[in-house]
């Protein structure tokens, strides 16, 4: 029904009415509106990228109104082209043919877009023609050009006209382009490792860090303790250290700081960062009997986010064929644990071949569960009884099935969900939902943040860290509910003193967790704001585990990520410290998030 209403808006003399009627119906992947779509290119620019974006979302019923409107060749604003190149992306195979002429475009947003459509999915068929992009003179094609000359797109037989031109990459003058050429040269194996042990001596933290990395690829067993332990020295840095450690484990060789008996062994560290850090290096190992040797110590640790480290190494052998009898009863010492991380990665490691007996004794301690301000364990443990009864329903007796039926409904919707069409949980789909805040609290967000933001008046935040602070605009037109839940939260103190738990160079850096180790939150979840604010540099985006899940964890894209468009509620743009931004390193401190009024 709403789709014939939008695909009318597609022709409002409003061009901002249009360009959201296409995005609505990218967002209903509405085939129907192909041909509707594809003449709205020829519209306004704002009109035209949100159609072409909403051909992409669709998928392969648009693919040849896409490649249609690519071969044309007609004159376009150059967004609207960048933006049917980056739908591109999507289709197996990408059409070479039709994307390889737009990559000698003059808008260096074009050329973008046509090398992202051949690196984000490392697609073989473009290597030879985006190799002509190594020296190209915008620093972003340069770095998407790093990544589409990975191993699995080049093959064997481009290897040797591709590595010349990671190694030269790997040297650029932009620190993004050098982190993606890294992480492509990683793919190549010992063929690699001079480049790599280079940069290890990089003069940002982030590209050495990237290096370290890719050590344990490019070593393939070729290097004993005493090598390692020279890459050890480049850098004194928790997070450096961490990557030499984990990438000298995943080739066999256990550095001092993971070696129990060495009295520097980071296990005897009072910063539980250290200790995790060990345990993330034992589940790097392939000797399962290494794995047990260095984690099963820590699964006894104190604090329980170093155990959480600990079991997550054990988790993907439980369920491996490796023959230990350990494999899985080792996951039931977690199932007490009193932190609720811990319980749910041992459930989680334990669902997919769970049986009626594994059910009965989850079930056992759900009442940890039902008390735990997060989530995690409850969802888990919904999921590890559904897999159960799928698996072994047989085996449910009476009392089995009795405790399931008996278990109080969630205080969360979420789990609630997890449950629907479950029938030993339809008590939970037909308990009243959790209330919702009253119309009052709707009205006074539209007062005090979507009007002064229509006027003109955008708040902003400033977040104070240990590399200088970094300043955010709020889109409250946008996000309101998302721009809200921040605001209060950063009002509260929430962000202050915490730190950057998650950043992955050229990527993101990530935020929120008062935890600390990633899976920490506020208790509450959010619903999901879908918009037209598009993941360029500097755009920050709700950390989500699945729709509608929003908590206190955000993150802000250091390059430009159009596979994130529509699937994580983009609130803010970045408006200054950008040199902050680009130089911060996981594990960096917040000092405070203060709102600007």
């Amino acid at each position: 029904a709403l789709a014939p209403r939008l695909r009318a808006l597609l022709a409002d003399p409003d061009s901002a009415v249009a360009a959201n009627a296409a995005f609505a119906l990218g967002l209903l992947r509405d085939s129907a509106s192909i041909a509707a779509l594809s003449t709205a290119l020829g519209g306004p620019p704002t009109v035209g990228a949100e159609a072409a974006w909403a051909l992409g979302a669709i998928g392969a019923p648009a693919w040849p109104a896409i490649t249609s409107a690519l071969a044309m060749r007609v004159a376009r604003a150059p967004r609207v082209t960048a933006a049917l190149l980056i739908a591109c992306a999507r289709m197996r195979p990408v059409p070479a043919a039709t994307v390889i002429p737009w990559l000698a475009a003059d808008s260096a947003a074009v050329r973008w877009g046509a090398v992202y459509a051949f690196a984000r999915p490392y697609a073989p068929g473009g290597v030879r023609a985006v190799l002509g992009r190594t020296h190209d003179p915008d620093a972003e094609v340069r770095a998407l050009v790093a990544r589409a000359l990975a191993h699995q797109a080049a093959g064997d037989s481009l290897a040797p006209r591709a590595l010349p031109a990671l190694d030269t990459l790997s040297r650029d003058p932009a620190e993004h382009v050098r982190v993606n050429a890294l992480r492509s040269l990683g793919t190549y194996g010992p063929a690699a490792r001079a480049a790599v042990q280079t940069a290890l001596r990089d003069p940002d933290a982030n590209v050495r860090i990237t290096a370290a990395q890719a050590l344990g690829a490019v070593m393939a067993g070729a290097a004993d303790r005493a090598a390692w332990s020279v890459d050890w020295q480049a850098d004194t840095s928790l997070m450096f250290r961490r990557a030499v450690l984990i990438s000298a484990m995943s080739d066999g060789v256990v550095l001092p700081a993971a070696d129990d008996d060495d009295p520097d062994a980071w296990v005897h560290l009072p910063d539980w960062r250290y200790r995790a850090a060990v345990a993330d290096a034992g589940g790097a190992s392939p000797d399962v009997q290494r794995v047990r040797e260095i984690a099963l110590p820590l699964t006894r640790d104190p604090d329980p986010r170093v155990r959480t480290a600990a079991f997550a190494a054990f988790a993907p052998f439980a369920d491996s064929d490796a023959g230990h009898a350990w494999r899985r009863e080792f996951m039931y010492f977690a199932l007490t644990d009193p932190d609720a991380i811990v319980r749910a990665t041992a459930i989680g490691a334990l669902s997919a071949h769970a049986t009626a007996a594994e059910a009965a004794r989850v079930l056992a301690g759900y009442s940890r569960s039902a008390a735990d301000t997060l989530n995690d364990a409850r969802l888990a443990t919904v999921a590890l009884i559904r897999s159960a009864w799928q698996n072994d329903s047989a085996h449910f007796g009476d009392s089995l099935r009795a405790a399931i039926r008996a278990l109080p409904v969630p205080p969360d919707q979420l789990t609630r969900d997890a449950a629907r069409g479950f029938a030993l949980l339809a008590a939970w789909s037909a308990a009243p939902p959790p209330p919702l805040p009253p119309l009052a609290w709707y009205e006074q967000v539209v007062r005090t943040l979507v009007l002064p933001a229509l006027a003109g008046h955008e708040k902003s935040a400033e977040i104070a860290t240990a590399r200088g602070t970094i300043t955010i605009r709020f889109a409250a037109v946008d996000a309101p509910l998302t721009v809200q839940n921040f605001l209060t939260l950063a009002r509260s103190g929430w962000y202050d003193a915490v730190r950057w738990h998650r950043v992955v160079p050229a990527f993101v850096a990530q935020d929120g967790d008062r935890r600390g180790d990633g899976n920490g939150g506020p208790g509450t979840i959010l619903r999901d704001e879908l918009d037209r604010l598009r993941y360029a540099r500097g755009v920050v985006g709700m950390a989500l585990s699945g729709p509608d899940t929003g908590g206190s964890q955000y993150f802000i894209t250091l390059t430009p990520q159009p596979h994130l468009d529509a699937g994580y509620t983009a609130f803010a743009r970045v408006t200054a410290g950008w040199d902050a931004l680009d130089a911060t390193v996981q594990g960096d401190a917040i000092t405070s998030v203060r709102i600007i009024e």
